[in-house]
């Protein structure tokens, strides 16, 4: 669908990991986030982003009984990309008020 954003993990039977990824379409106005396991490719409908990360765990809990481990992380890009555009913000937010007053 897109690109994933956000990783929902927790260990279930066996020590296996269990994936649910937040994917985000940026095609749409305003982004639209997808949840979409990584096992068993379940992918509810639309949902509003506060309901996300209740989705996502009640997923891992109900259909594959992983419990233990919850952690839930960014994806290191998104991350990235933020420590690069806020300051890049920040430096156009001041060059445009130098020229306002000019």
């Amino acid at each position: 669908m897109g690109a994933a954003i956000r990783h929902f993990t927790a260990i279930g039977p066996g020590d296996h990991v269990f994936t649910v990824n937040v994917e985000r379409d940026f095609r749409y106005d305003p982004y639209r986030d997808f949840l979409v396991c990584a096992h068993c490719g379940w992918s509810p409908s639309l949902l509003t982003t506060r309901r996300l990360d209740d989705m996502a765990w009640e997923h891992l809990a109900d259909s594959h009984d992983a419990t233990r481990g919850r952690s839930d992380q960014e994806n290191e890009s998104v991350r990235k990309a933020r420590w690069v555009v806020l300051p890049l913000c920040a430096v156009l937010i001041v060059v445009l008020l130098v020229l306002v007053q000019n």
